[in-house]
């Protein structure tokens, strides 16, 4: 086992968070406090300028908020090698990224991606990321993505994806799934059997399953699954798009309780169709009866196309729902941003005044809710791991802010989280990452990137999204 970090003890700061006691739509009130950290979870929360603790790094915290990390339910990290997407909607980018780029990332490309998106995630203060690894390409792609994520000091749950890629961009030729399957499947397996899935001796890297093939072999989702489970390999993620730019692709939750799938270790992403398209009233009930749970990206949905967030319907309707960024090689690779337009769109959908706190929840408990990992993370409590952050309250953005939850929802920037703390280990000290130095992170990024477009260049994207439209009826944005 790796050496336990030495104790922390934050001193008299301004405690922001949620408990399972509060209700879901409450305001609590901040409070100054101490906090210990020893070994990687919390030791003790007590009145300020009360706790003694020998050998500690002490941290100042009088003009410090307290606050636990971010809980991203719902993130492609390895994207982060790519760009130039903000203007695509969903359709653009399954013909310009997903059946193009993802044939011709190497595992050095990935590598990079992972590293990179882990740290950006970090620096905005998201301590937990729920991976739809989707570049699963190889045996090197996969190791690659494991030991990225390793080093950045990130708590992942790595999930990988089972699914074929292109192999050919013109004409679009995809792998042999048959082939691939038995590939990616026996990796899992062996990756699932080692350690119950833990990818890190500190297990902050633990495995996942991303699974958007249900359906095409009944008796291999049985399989797949039931493995999975037998070793309590979780969450299970998929996507359940919807909306405009995701018809075609609804009623997820209705076919995989149907086949017998559907449990309290599942995530969907997004689930915009819950809104649209004659939605079935079945499947809230459906998700609120088995536990499942609604990873709600609604900067993405928005600016993709995907269709109107309902992140506070789910609420509403007792379902449990997180955040998530998706990809940051289109959107921003902060939760900030996730939590403006939760919160925007309902307050402006609904003509409601519903608080800013709320947003705070979503993108903290909510999250850890939502990735059925709530025992251990997503608030301050005594017992739970160590994953904080602690905002600048001096700050240009904060220094007039006197309510921590508003402050932070509606006001703070990844410039604001000074100190982040993953597992009791400081990853991000007086606003620069620890483990790594950026500086060389983003000279190699900048290289990939610029690979991949040169690789990119030699085709007409534009026509090829054209075609593919055609192929496939993907609708088309006016």
């Amino acid at each position: 086992m790796p050496e336990p970090n030495p104790p922390i003890l934050l001193r008299n700061g301004l405690l922001a968070t949620y408990t399972s006691d509060d209700s879901l739509l409450s305001t609590p009130t901040a409070r100054r406090v101490d906090v210990l950290v020893e070994n990687n979870r919390i030791a003790a929360i007590k009145e300020p300028n009360t706790i003694v603790a020998e050998g500690a790094l002490v941290i100042d915290c009088s003009n410090k908020w307290i606050a636990p990390g971010f809980v991203d339910t719902h993130r492609h990290v390895w994207m982060s090698v790519v760009d130039n997407q903000e203007d695509w909607t969903l359709s653009e980018y399954l013909a310009k990224f997903f059946w193009t780029t993802t044939g011709i990332a190497t595992p050095e490309d990935v590598y990079i991606g992972e590293l990179a998106g882990c740290l950006q995630a970090l620096h905005g203060g998201t301590t937990t990321v729920v991976d739809h690894f989707h570049c699963a390409n190889s045996p090197e792609h996969i190791a690659k993505a494991i030991q990225a994520t390793a080093e950045s000091g990130i708590r992942s749950m790595l999930c990988m994806a089972r699914q074929s890629f292109p192999t050919s961009i013109e004409p679009l030729e995809f792998s042999n799934d048959v082939e691939v399957s038995k590939m990616q499947m026996d990796i899992f397996r062996k990756l699932a059997s080692k350690d119950h899935g833990r990818l890190t001796e500190d297990g902050r890297v633990t495995l996942g399953l991303a699974y958007d093939v249900q359906g095409y072999d009944p008796e291999e989702d049985r399989r797949v699954l039931s493995f999975a489970r037998e070793l309590n390999i979780k969450p299970i993620t998929l996507h359940y798009v919807g909306g405009f730019h995701g018809r075609g692709t609804g009623k997820k939750a209705r076919s995989w309780w149907e086949a017998g799938l559907l449990k309290d270790d599942c995530i969907l992403a997004h689930g915009n169709d819950l809104v649209h398209n004659d939605c079935d009233p079945m499947e809230w009930e459906i998700l609120r009866k088995t536990g499942a749970s609604i990873a709600s990206t609604p900067e993405n949905e928005l600016g993709m196309g995907h269709g109107n967030p309902i992140t506070y319907e789910a609420v509403r309707r007792g379902v449990k729902v997180g955040l998530g960024i998706d990809c940051s090689s289109i959107l921003s690779t902060e939760m900030f941003p996730a939590m403006h337009f939760a919160l925007q769109w309902e307050r402006g959908h609904q003509y409601n005044n519903i608080k800013a706190a709320s947003a705070f929840r979503l993108a903290t408990l909510g999250g850890a809710e939502a990735a059925h990992v709530a025992s251990d993370l997503g608030s301050i409590e005594v017992g739970k791991l160590a994953d904080i952050l602690l905002y600048d309250a001096t700050s240009v953005n904060l220094a007039s802010c006197s309510d921590p939850f508003r402050g932070i929802v509606i006001h703070a920037t990844a410039e604001d989280v000074e100190w982040v703390i993953v597992n009791g280990e400081v990853v991000k000290k007086e606003g620069k990452l620890v483990r790594k130095e950026w500086s060389q992170v983003a000279k190699e990024l900048k290289c990939r990137a610029a690979k991949i477009r040169e690789q990119l260049s030699k085709y007409d994207l534009d026509e090829r999204y054209n075609a593919i439209v055609r192929q496939f009826g993907l609708p088309v944005a006016n």
